[in-house]
């Protein structure tokens, strides 16, 4: 009988013991060590801001096709090498960037990259201010006077008829001339790391005397294709890609002079009163 209050002491001590490791278990596994810490973390930042991920790939993405278009002594490229290997993660559905819409809602990150949509604007500028930069044929069509039209060569500008001083349609004018035959049916342009779709309607397509291939599209621009109206006048680097529908394509960076051509055809037809 002396030894139960010692005997129910030392059962009384293990049970607080055990109480006491049971519940510090929970705590050691929450905490483990710092790496464990990091990529908790790294997932948790992941769920929290998915759009991240995508604009870190978007400017890999870019920085691939950039290095892909290095101009070269010719600046048509011929090569089929594939334009970019990254995988780039798909908006999120609220975003705000819907393809061929404008935008409804700021996005979420006002510091990222964002695609350029059409917006209604003031054209800073006066009609005389601009026609200097620009050049009326007797055929009466309105374009860039730096764009060459008389002999072969590449070119890619806006253009517009002119009509008793009233503006027809905003076009979009693509013309190759190579020693290569190109048969694009689409036109795929990368303005500040986005891409813009062009179908054109008809590519008349032949070849010289000498032996120059050359394939020419004229076509009105329709309202589905404003956001790369927009986007190719107010750019700060951009490229176009000519698809071929036999796996052929050709890449040309876009000159400062193209890209300023873009925005004085642009704001001239828009102060003409010409609509898209």
């Amino acid at each position: 009988m002396t030894y139960k209050p010692y005997i129910m002491k030392r059962i009384t001590r293990t049970i607080v013991l055990l109480l006491i490791a049971l519940l510090a278990v929970p705590v050691g596994l929450a905490g483990g060590d710092d790496d464990d810490k990091t990529t908790v973390n790294k997932h948790e930042i992941r769920r929290l801001h998915p759009e991240r991920e995508r604009l870190k790939a978007l400017k890999k993405l870019q920085e691939q096709r950039s290095r892909k278009a290095e101009p070269k002594a010719d600046p048509w490229d011929t090569t089929d090498d594939p334009w970019g290997t990254v995988d780039v993660p798909p908006a999120l559905p609220d975003s705000g960037a819907v393809e061929g819409h404008r935008l409804t809602s700021p996005p979420a990150m006002t510091d990222a990259p964002q695609r350029l949509v059409w917006r209604d604007e003031p054209v800073t500028a006066t009609i005389d201010q601009l026609m200097p930069y620009c050049v009326v044929d007797d055929d009466g069509d309105c374009r860039s006077k730096y764009v060459t039209i008389d002999e072969p060569g590449n070119e890619v500008y806006f253009a517009f008829s002119l009509i008793d001083s009233l503006p027809g349609p905003l076009r979009l004018c693509v013309r190759y001339s190579g020693e290569m035959p190109m048969d694009f049916d689409q036109l795929m342009f990368t303005v500040d790391g986005f891409d813009y779709t062009f179908f054109p309607a008809d590519v008349q397509r032949g070849n010289s005397d000498g032996g120059t291939y050359w394939a020419i599209s004229d076509d009105e621009i329709n309202p589905a294709y404003k956001d790369l109206v927009y986007a190719l006048a107010h750019a700060h680097w951009g490229m176009i890609k000519m698809q071929g529908s036999g796996g052929g394509n050709i890449v040309k960076i876009l000159t400062d002079g193209q890209r300023q051509d873009f925005a004085n055809t642009l704001a001239l037809f828009l102060l003409m009163g010409g609509l898209i």
